[in-house]
């Protein structure tokens, strides 16, 4: 039995068998798990970096009345709160982490491990972020409120919230993906009748 499928918004006469929506649900999966593997390094980036690095101080810079630009202790309060946090250490970690969980729920990806990781590494590690990332927290934070939480995680209570948060978004992010694919069918099912309905409005 084959599937009449809709491209680019207009209905088309190619047909579409169980072999071809067979590799067309692989790729698909193949893209969650690039997706998910991107969610997860940016929703722990927002939450963890490495105390590898001393804390670089921007240099003050001055207006023309001699006025120390307020942006400057700002940025460097950022770092040290990111330093704090453990953001490269967690950043870079977890992508290795989200990459073997992956590839232990589909094998088939093994054959690409190697290009996924220089992609993921090239564009959400913590050295491709780290610029935005800093802009982020200036906009969303004052430099008072920036302190107040660099004070906050370096408790002890604030030391377990950087060890443990990071694994427990991991383990929530795959738990959803676990459900999204036990549930594939489901989806795919009623992506059919809303292609189905589509089929049979009238022509414009």
């Amino acid at each position: 039995m084959s599937v009449r499928l809709l491209h680019s918004h207009k209905r088309v006469g190619a047909t579409y068998h169980p072999k071809q929506c067979s590799r067309l649900q692989r790729k698909t999966e193949m893209k969650l798990s690039v997706v998910l593997i991107v969610c997860i390094v940016l929703s722990t980036t927002s939450s963890a970096l490495s105390q590898d690095n001393a804390v670089q101080t921007a240099t003050p810079q001055t207006n023309n009345g001699g006025k120390t630009e307020a942006k400057d202790s700002h940025t460097a309060a950022v770092e040290e709160f990111f330093l704090v946090m453990k953001m490269k250490e967690t950043t870079d970690k977890t992508i290795d982490q989200m990459m073997s969980a992956q590839l232990t729920q589909q094998p088939q990806l093994a054959a690409f491990k190697d290009v996924m990781l220089d992609f993921l590494r090239k564009h959400v590690s913590y050295s491709a972020l780290k610029s935005d990332m800093v802009k982020l927290y200036r906009d969303a934070f004052t430099e008072e409120e920036i302190q107040q939480l660099t004070a906050f995680y370096r408790t002890p209570v604030g030391q377990k919230a950087i060890a443990k948060l990071p694994s427990l978004a991991t383990a929530g992010a795959q738990l959803g993906m676990s459900r999204v694919q036990a549930n594939m069918g489901e989806l795919q099912k009623a992506i059919l009748e809303r292609q189905k309905e589509l089929e049979q409005q009238p022509s414009r």
